[in-house]
């Protein structure tokens, strides 16, 4: 999986007053129509049980200058996000700021797969901004100008 280039994002969730965020690569287009998307959550993480309960989540996708962001929200610890600029969405999950887009999800449906969670959302709002977006790829963070040319 070292190979395969993909994009950042944080994932937020909050539920009772409780928000978190993780850094996750494992986020995916499930369908167009209606538009809807998947994540994979560790289940003995802080965002899962917030993410059950509270039935929704954020994707904040990560413009490139926000390498420092996705290494604050990595790791299974709860995030203070007095550190991290944002403001509320629609069911109250943190959207961070400067992010290349962010997409503000309800939870469809769950599935338990191992020690992992599957969820998938509807999307209900979505924003998109100029900046570049964030990939991870060979255990780092690059920005897509800085993986052109790259071969394996």
């Amino acid at each position: 999986m070292r190979r395969h280039a993909a994009g950042v994002v944080v994932v937020t969730s909050s539920s009772g007053g409780v928000a978190n965020g993780m850094t996750a690569t494992a986020v995916a287009s499930v369908t167009a129509d209606p538009p809807t998307v998947l994540i994979v959550v560790s289940r003995s993480s802080q965002s899962y049980g917030l993410i059950r309960h509270g039935g929704a989540f954020a994707l904040n996708f990560l413009a490139e200058s926000q390498q420092e962001v996705a290494s604050y929200f990595a790791g299974s610890e709860p995030k203070s996000f007095e550190a991290a600029p944002h403001r509320p969405g629609v069911r109250d999950c943190p959207l961070l700021e400067g992010c290349a887009a962010h997409l503000e999800c309800l939870v469809e449906d769950r599935h338990e797969v191992g020690s992992h969670a599957i969820f998938i959302g509807r999307v209900v709002a979505a924003s998109a901004g100029e900046a570049a977006p964030l990939a991870y790829f060979e255990a780092g963070f690059h920005g897509l100008k800085a993986l052109q040319g790259r071969s394996g």
